[in-house]
């Protein structure tokens, strides 16, 4: 299983996947999983 997989799996079961993002995902996976925008500092 990949990052990806693996934070869209987490996203599927209600958990916030923002604080992944620079770790496991870049902000452009977040958005093709979540349909949203990552903002820096307005997720956390």
């Amino acid at each position: 299983m990949t990052d990806y997989d693996m934070c869209a799996q987490f996203y599927a079961w209600g958990i916030d996947i923002a604080p992944y993002v620079g770790l496991m995902i870049t902000s452009d996976e977040y958005k093709q999983i979540t349909g949203n925008d990552y903002a820096a500092g307005a997720n956390a």
